[in-house]
């Protein structure tokens, strides 16, 4: 059962990992933002412009279906499905321009939140990519998901490794 406090860690993990990975982006030099580290990878700027869209999608597309739909599927296409997108278009923004879209997606995660009572955080979505998941599932992926791309962004390995229901490491 989903309580205050979990609210509480939610939001607070939300906006630590989410200031983490603007710090990690600020950190970075201009060059190596439009940079992938190998070929075929994303660059850092293509990264934030992904988690922008992965946040939109976990959010509007699961949770909020999850909440307001009893036991939706939510089976889709997209990245998990269908390869991942490198997000090039990325490159040609300014690294100012994706922080304050990363933080307007922020915010409106957060008032779907706070607009979301107790009770119905423990409501499941069928058939992500990740199996049957519950609304706090799907918002603690966020936070994760932030790390994941601040860890790749340093070059250093992710400290979540994400798994499909299928068994498909992501």
């Amino acid at each position: 059962m989903f309580t205050p406090q979990d609210r509480r860690d939610l939001v607070a993990k939300l906006e630590s990992h989410r200031d983490a990975l603007f710090r990690q982006a600020e950190s970075l030099p201009v060059e190596r933002l439009t940079s992938a580290w190998k070929e075929g990878d994303r660059t850092p700027m293509g990264m934030l412009l992904h988690v922008i869209s992965a946040e939109r999608r976990y959010r509007d597309d699961w949770a909020r279906r999850a909440r307001d739909e009893d036991a939706p599927d939510l089976r889709q296409g997209g990245e998990a499905q269908g390869g991942a997108p490198l997000f090039e278009e990325a490159n040609q923004m300014s690294r100012e321009e994706l922080v304050q879209r990363l933080k307007q997606e922020r915010l409106l995660t957060l008032r779907f939140i706070a607009e979301t009572g107790d009770t119905e955080f423990d409501r499941k979505g069928r058939n992500t990519p990740f199996g049957d998941l519950t609304i706090h599932q799907l918002l603690k992926s966020l936070y994760r998901h932030d790390q994941m791309h601040i860890d790749e962004m340093a070059g250093q390995p992710s400290r979540y490794v994400v798994t499909t229901q299928d068994g498909r490491r992501l």
